[in-house]
């Protein structure tokens, strides 16, 4: 996560960060994905007792009172930290971990919007790194998180696919669940598409250098790929290989963004 802010000061306009902004950034950004992931152990703890019992609280190394204490104290920590930066930073930060409480609690079985608010929280780092370097968030930042939220939100929907059995379990009514994994992968593939169709703006519109249009045509020839392998194919086995080569050419946008930011 701390990464994911560096990046994104990398994209604001000022591209500046202090000595004592860098140590709090990685004090946020750690303590409250912390704090997230066990709040989310939390509540899959029944699902986990029989899908994976050999975790922490399914196999009683850690209780679940002992998991939301613990999850607090990461929060408070966060939040002070952010607190200390800025007060648009402390407010982003309180947004962003608010929503991924509301997805840890109620938001993941809901499915299309349980998704978006994960694709919301992939992007909320390089926001903060923006809003830490400028105080407030450039194009460029809102253009590379427009097309990690749609490239991610697909990949999220594809993950459906492959997860039908154990959501079945937690109830989550995702649309591979709802609508059949057909036109779950239809609609993941027509988000990949949408990724891919918006990345040249990045470069008309000046915003990166020539040196993004390489690696970005890399990335758009993954997704391209992966789509139609999902369409002709939304089997369980072949939603998990999509959805981990998603997960490459999310990286190698990422490193194109980089590469066309630095130049």
């Amino acid at each position: 996560m701390f990464i994911a802010v560096l990046v994104g000061v990398l994209f604001s306009e000022s591209r500046s960060l202090t000595a004592y902004q860098a140590p709090l950034a990685f004090v946020t950004a750690f303590s409250l994905n912390g704090s997230s992931m066990t709040v989310n152990d939390y509540f899959d703890r029944h699902v986990d007792a029989i899908n994976s019992p050999n975790r922490p609280i399914p196999s009683g190394v850690v209780s679940p009172r002992g998991a939301i204490v613990f999850a607090t104290a990461l929060g408070a920590v966060g939040l002070a930290a952010a607190a200390f930066t800025s007060y648009v930073c402390l407010a982003f930060a309180l947004l962003a971990y608010a929503s991924a409480m509301l997805y840890n609690s109620t938001v993941k079985v809901s499915g299309l919007p349980g998704n978006l608010l994960v694709s919301f929280n992939v992007i909320a780092p390089f926001v903060y790194g923006s809003l830490l370097s400028d105080g407030t968030v450039g194009a460029r930042v809102l253009m590379f998180a427009l097309l990690a939220f749609l490239a991610n939100t697909g990949r999220e929907v594809i993950k459906g696919i492959s997860d039908v059995e154990g959501d079945a379990l937690r109830g989550v009514r995702s649309v591979a669940r709802r609508m059949g994994e057909k036109k779950a992968a239809m609609l993941g593939a027509a988000l990949y598409a949408s990724a891919v169709c918006l990345s040249p703006l990045p470069y008309i519109l000046g915003y990166v250098s020539f040196w993004y249009l390489p690696a970005v045509l890399v990335c758009d020839a993954g997704f391209i790929y992966s789509s139609a392998s999902i369409v002709r194919s939304p089997s369980k086995e072949n939603a998990i290989r999509v959805k981990n080569h998603s997960l490459l050419w999310m990286l190698i946008a990422l490193l194109s963004f980089i590469a066309g930011g630095l130049a």
